[in-house]
């Protein structure tokens, strides 16, 4: 990989992209999977992905609820696919959005959004640099999503990380 491109991506901390899709059609009524434990305190930096997971899912939800906001349920199927992306995205080393319409159509959603992020950071952290992201912000704080997915990786002491957020 090229000196110059490496440094970048070790530099970016999180992307700004945002991939939003269009109604594909009617939905079955979904079902929330399990927290997860989300509601635990971070003492320190999580070590595994669970904790890392959960505590961005405690942190998102402390955000919306600040703002008047339901709080985001997760969902198995977004979850599936937040965690086979940042699975794929840490093994590649890339930061690269995945077909929100595979997403939609594989969970029959009617909206979705994707918020990726990588760093050397907390979970704290890497909640603090999407909401300073206007276009992530707007996935965490989008009043129609109801349900999320969470995803988390640790390669060589880097966060990849992915929300995937969905409407029925």
């Amino acid at each position: 990989m090229d000196p110059i491109v490496q440094r970048s991506l070790r530099a970016l901390l999180v992307t700004v992209a945002v991939a939003m899709a269009l109604v594909i059609g009617p939905a079955p009524a979904p079902h929330a999977a399990p927290a997860g434990g989300a509601q635990r305190r971070e003492a320190a930096a999580p070590t595994t992905s669970n904790a890392y997971e959960s505590r961005i899912l405690q942190l998102v939800n402390a955000e919306r609820t600040r703002r008047g906001l339901r709080p985001l349920r997760p969902w198995a199927c977004a979850d599936g696919f937040a965690e086979r992306w940042s699975a794929y995205l840490a093994r590649s080393k890339v930061l690269k959005h995945q077909s929100m319409a595979t997403i939609m159509r594989s969970c029959r959603a009617r909206t979705v959004g994707e918020n990726i992020g990588y760093g050397a950071v907390s979970a704290d952290a890497m909640v603090r640099l999407w909401m300073g992201s206007s276009a992530h912000r707007r996935n965490i704080l989008n009043p129609t999503f109801a349900y999320i997915g969470l995803g988390a990786v640790n390669s060589g002491g880097h966060w990849y990380a992915v929300q995937e957020f969905m409407a029925f």
